[in-house]
């Protein structure tokens, strides 16, 4: 929610600079079809992951919240099921008492038992059958479909725990912002240890060796939803709300999903706001040029206010005071359903 309402100061503040600096007359510069073909725009650089250069793999382990069957051979054979490796690492074997395994292989965890169970009994030997390994589990957090802990098995991959983690996400909300959320994989991070672990989420779901690495237990992979990306479509539309943005959005979708231009909207006029605060750009777009074959398509940025103006609009000022309740209604009813999809398991 705190991102939301920073994501909305952030487009308000935008409109406040360019009420500021904008001219009374309404000429602006055409929008261009792509972002990079305005040499005054330029868009933030992406955070490249190089990936891990060699992963080996490691043994089994015992970690806490294993459950494990412990067999024991001297004079008699004594089995002991449903054991459980606690919080400290520790397993409560009879006569030996707690034994630390938490962390070790289920041959240094036998070993460990035996010099307990020694004290008492020199010729014990011990076996460990994990019958359970509910200790091996990662956390995926965020805009996934069923957040929460995964079981790791052996050779899980870090693409296989975003696959176990993006099941359906149940839909039936009534606000249709809810339904425009979508991970930003860009942003997502896989962390262990406290420290994160230099892998690209994209590269990993393609396959790249190097970014799909293996996963280990108590790892965490954090999916931020794409509302830190948004573009804002305010204005005569039919429901002007905050959209996630992807890659390569289109301003016709943008408007597509905003309910498309009211009667009272001018197709001729739809501005588009964009780039950082201190140097915001203004430009207009033709849907009736578009229809006509006389333009082509505007591909958005993230980030961009999406402004449809009413026939009569000829100033900037008058603009941009109509954007103020706009961004109020924002502030209420899209931002809570945004967050509510946000919080929805």
């Amino acid at each position: 929610m705190g991102r939301l309402t920073t994501n909305m100061r952030r487009f308000s503040a935008i409109l406040l600079c360019v009420a500021v600096s904008a001219c009374a007359a309404n000429r602006y510069p055409g929008a261009p079809t792509m972002p990079s073909d305005d040499p005054a725009f330029a868009a933030p650089e992406p955070v490249v992951m190089p990936g891990l250069e060699t992963d080996p793999p490691e043994a089994l382990k015992l970690m806490p919240g294993d459950i494990v069957q412990l067999t024991t051979v001297s004079a008699q054979t004594n089995a002991y099921p449903g054991l459980i490796v606690d919080a400290l690492g520790h397993l409560h074997v009879p006569l030996a008492g707690d034994v630390s395994v938490g962390g070790k292989t289920l041959t240094e965890a036998e070993k460990a038992i035996e010099a307990g169970l020694r004290r008492y009994d020199r010729f014990a030997r011990a076996n460990l059958i994990i019958t359970q390994p509910d200790g091996h589990v990662a956390s995926v957090l965020g805009a996934v479909g069923k957040p929460g802990r995964i079981p790791v098995p052996p050779g899980m991959r870090v693409a296989d725990l975003f696959a176990a983690a993006s099941g359906g996400r149940e839909t039936g909300l009534a606000s249709e912002q809810a339904q425009n959320l979508m991970p930003n994989l860009d942003l997502a991070r896989l962390m262990r240890d406290g420290e994160t672990v230099p892998v690209s989420i994209p590269l990993a779901i393609k396959g790249d060796p190097r970014h799909n690495v293996r996963v280990r237990s108590g790892d965490q992979l954090y999916v931020p939803p794409g509302t830190e990306m948004l573009i804002m479509v305010l204005g005569q539309v039919g429901a002007p709300q905050p959209i996630a943005y992807r890659q390569g959005m289109r301003l016709t979708e943008a408007l597509a999903r905003a309910g498309g231009i009211t009667v009272a909207g001018d197709q001729n006029d739809v501005r588009i706001v964009r780039g950082p605060l201190d140097e915001p750009r203004m430009y207009t777009a033709s849907i009736k040029d578009l229809v006509n074959g006389k333009a082509t398509d505007v591909q958005l940025a993230a980030g961009d206010i999406v402004y449809v103006t009413k026939a009569w609009y000829t100033k900037t000022g008058e603009v941009l005071n109509a954007l103020s309740p706009l961004i109020s209604l924002a502030n209420s009813a899209a931002i809570i359903a945004v967050a509510e999809a946000i919080r929805r398991p």
